[in-house]
């Protein structure tokens, strides 16, 4: 996967001020490459990711994955965020489910995607199993 950042600008209003975030990033990251965006708090790196992503969107400026402009959220980027963002309320099964039942997908055959996705991850043992009760690695999985 081939990603491209052309000209990319992002602002926040923060008490009727205009802040700029992302000014002029332009970046390109070929199949294969790795990077790592380091910076201090607030400089716009998970905002740049969740550009890539398809979470947010720049105000003007271009990202490109693959030569297509990023227009929504796809099944080839994944983001995974540094605290888990599980349910509490939802066992582990629930919590897998939770996305395919959005997404309109029914009952029996959000059970079984489920069911082999934790299995993929070497979770099936903890299919009725709360947030709490899962280590850090666990819920990351």
């Amino acid at each position: 996967m081939k990603v491209e950042l052309k000209n990319v600008y992002k602002y926040y209003e923060r008490d009727g001020q205009k802040i700029s975030i992302l000014n002029d990033v332009n970046l390109t990251v070929n199949e294969g490459e790795s990077v790592a965006l380091l910076g201090p708090t607030g400089c716009g790196k998970s905002t740049l990711i969740y550009m890539i992503a398809g979470l947010r969107f720049p105000d003007s400026g271009a990202v490109l994955v693959d030569g297509k402009a990023v227009e929504k959220p796809g099944h080839d980027r994944v983001v995974m965020f540094q605290d888990s963002a599980l349910f509490p309320w939802l066992t582990v099964l629930g919590n897998v489910e939770f996305g395919l039942r959005m997404m309109g997908m029914g009952k029996e055959e959000r059970r079984q995607k489920s069911v082999e996705m934790l299995k993929m991850v070497h979770l099936s043992r903890f299919i009725n199993a709360y947030p709490h009760e899962l280590s850090g690695g666990m819920k990351q999985r």
